[in-house]
């Protein structure tokens, strides 16, 4: 009798412990994809060059944009992370073919975008192209929230564009610098991934075992 009590306490310690360890995996492996899965497809997307993008345009939501921002516009709106609290992303305009784009740019990128709008302006006024050229990798987006707004009133009240003119461009595009995020999600997705398989294979070669051992126990 005891000895049937220790078997079945051991069986069923087994079992918790098998569950625990598959569900962990289960649950981590879903975390991570679901952080980082839409920024890994994205990512794996061939890049599109943002300087080809500003002289040709045909900007598009989902695009992957790589390279080199040749020049900027003013600053023109930027997100707090809580009402008077500093500021997490900065919102340039950025010119292209089709229309005004919009650059986002986080909080410690903002310091090199400054520098090239300086020489955005110089550029404007004496014909000296801009060298402090930004590094970009980020994606395209719908811009949101109050910024097609804060746009066409930048383009009115700064840029002298008629409010016509302005709304003839239609909805505006984000192009969101998105390199960190890019990055974590270059690490963190194929390990999400990693887990979650791993947790099926536990499953499946759990259920083998067990099923071998329920064939063992009929046929004594």
């Amino acid at each position: 009798m005891a000895a049937n009590w220790k078997e079945d306490w051991k069986k069923d310690l087994g079992k918790t412990i098998v569950g625990v360890v598959i569900g962990s995996l289960w649950v981590a492996g879903l975390l991570l994809l679901v952080a980082n899965g839409g920024n890994f497809w994205t990512a794996a997307k061939p890049g599109t060059d943002i300087a080809l993008l500003m002289e040709n345009g045909g900007a598009r939501e989902g695009m992957h944009v790589t390279g080199r921002v040749p020049y900027v516009y003013d600053c023109f709106a930027n997100l707090s992370d809580s009402e008077g609290g500093d500021a997490s992303e900065f919102y340039y305009a950025l010119p292209s073919a089709d229309g005004m784009l919009i650059l986002g740019v986080p909080a410690e990128r903002q310091e090199a975008v400054e520098a090239l709008w300086e020489e955005t302006w110089e550029y404007a006024a004496d014909g000296s192209l801009p060298d402090a050229a930004v590094a970009l990798e980020g994606y395209v987006a719908k811009a949101r929230g109050r910024l097609p707004y804060l746009l066409s009133e930048y383009l009115v009240d700064v840029l002298g564009y008629s409010q016509e003119e302005a709304d003839a461009m239609g909805e505006p595009l984000l192009v969101r610098d998105a390199a960190e995020a890019f990055h974590r999600a270059r690490i963190y997705a194929p390990v999400g991934m990693i887990l979650l398989t791993s947790g099926i294979l536990l499953l499946i070669l759990y259920l083998s075992l067990r099923k071998r051992h329920l064939q063992k126990e009929t046929g004594k």
